[in-house]
This record gives structure tokens, sequence and C-alpha cells, in this order.
């Protein structure tokens, strides 16, 4: 799933905080407890995805070096890509 890119200490974080929420709410009564407990967890899951929605927007991304030496799968990519028939090569290929 989404969290599959995530160390697996983060994913159990999570998963506690949203328990902690639904249980604090007494979420393992009847069905309209159940619900009653949910909501809050769903929102407090839709806050953490938005806090980490805005810091990939605004931590800096790292820049490609000017000149960089395309090897190992990117090489096979890049080869693969290589012109056939007159197609030209992406630029990032053909500074390789």
């Amino acid at each position: 799933g989404i969290a599959a890119g995530l160390p697996p200490g983060a994913r159990a974080l999570g998963v506690a905080v949203l328990s902690a929420v639904f249980s604090a709410r007494g979420g393992d009564g009847s069905a309209g407890t159940f619900v009653h407990a949910m909501v809050p967890a769903l929102y407090v899951g839709a806050g953490l995805v938005l806090a980490g929605a805005v810091c990939a927007l605004v931590l800096p991304r790292r820049a490609k070096a000017a000149g960089a030496v395309v090897t190992g799968q990117a090489a096979v990519i890049a080869q693969a890509a290589a012109p056939v028939e007159g197609r030209p090569v992406p630029a990032e290929v053909s500074k390789a």
C-alpha cells in the first residue's frame, strides 16, 4: 500500500497514534461508539497526511549533478531509448 515506503517504525507509530485516538473515544463498544471513535481517528490521519504533503512541497529536492554519468539500470534504460529510425535522444541521456 501507500505506507510500503515508510520504515517499519514510522508505520507502527502511525498505527499506534490512530489506535490511541480511536481507543480514547471508546471505539470498542457498540456500533454507535465505533463510528463516534472512528471519525476523530480519521481526522487525525488526514491531518498527518496533510502535514506530510506540506513537508514534501516545502523541503528542498536534491539537484541532479551537472554532467552526471549514467550507470546501472539507468544506463540500460538510456541504451534502450537510443535513436531508432530518427527518434531523438533525450537531453539527459545524450550528456552521458
